[in-house]
């Protein structure tokens, strides 16, 4: 019984601590995110006296009621260490995919540094809650394209390789020539793209019958002409 007033008499001095942290809690203030040229975001931040920072990535805006940003549009979530959350600096170990994303932090402030008699008294500079939000755009890093053609004289085809570094989504693309007659032809193919961090490559064949002794390959990506090369492509 003893032990049940004792809790009881405990109750409105938790009550008030919550209270007090809601009432005069100040959110922490993100104030900026930027990129590397590698793909590893960084932050600016303030959270004093917080003790637990996390920082979120979303592919939107969208909220909760409760400030977090929708579930299914987080894309990824970093729980920032002491060290980190004392210089009001983080950088990312991990790489962003190109795209435009939607950053903000939560802020859980120190217990014993923000909570600071037994009357439920609370220091309103302790950082608490949801940040302000930063929209961040990776751009698509610079893709290398290379091309080579090799003749298959005893089959009569022209292999048409191409591969670009790096290629995270799939890519069409065409290779046009001259024919023998001075015609345009072209042909097209599709580079499959599957990470930021790799290269995506496809082949074309076309057939020797109808080229010149000499042919320009000359590889498109939309009206952009990304790699040529000259073969001699005689007939088998």
């Amino acid at each position: 019984m003893r032990l049940v007033r004792r809790l009881l008499a405990f109750l409105p001095f938790v009550a008030a601590l919550v209270f007090a942290g809601s009432a005069l809690a100040s959110p922490p203030v993100l104030s900026s995110v930027t990129v590397s040229a590698d793909r590893h975001p960084s932050a600016l931040f303030s959270a004093p006296r917080a003790d637990d920072v996390e920082i979120y990535f979303a592919s939107k805006p969208d909220q909760g009621t409760d400030g977090s940003f929708y579930d299914e549009n987080v894309v990824t979530q970093d729980d920032l260490t002491n060290d980190e959350i004392q210089a009001g600096r983080w950088t990312y170990e991990d790489q962003l995919d190109p795209g435009t994303y939607y950053v903000m932090l939560h802020a859980s402030p120190s217990f014993d540094a923000c909570y600071v008699d037994s009357t439920g008294g609370y220091d309103p500079s302790c950082a608490d809650g949801y940040s302000n939000i930063v929209k961040l755009r990776v751009p698509v890093p610079p893709i290398r394209y290379t091309a080579s053609a090799s003749v298959l004289r005893y089959i009569g085809e022209v292999n048409l390789n191409v591969k670009a570094t790096p290629l995270g989504v799939d890519q069409a693309y065409r290779v046009c020539y001259l024919n023998a007659a001075k015609k345009k032809r072209c042909v097209s193919g599709t580079l499959d793209g599957y990470s930021w961090d790799a290269s995506g490559t496809d082949e074309l064949t076309v057939s020797t019958k109808s080229l010149a002794p000499t042919t320009t390959f000359t590889w498109y990506v939309g009206s952009r002409a990304v790699a040529t090369k000259r073969v001699k492509t005689p007939h088998s």
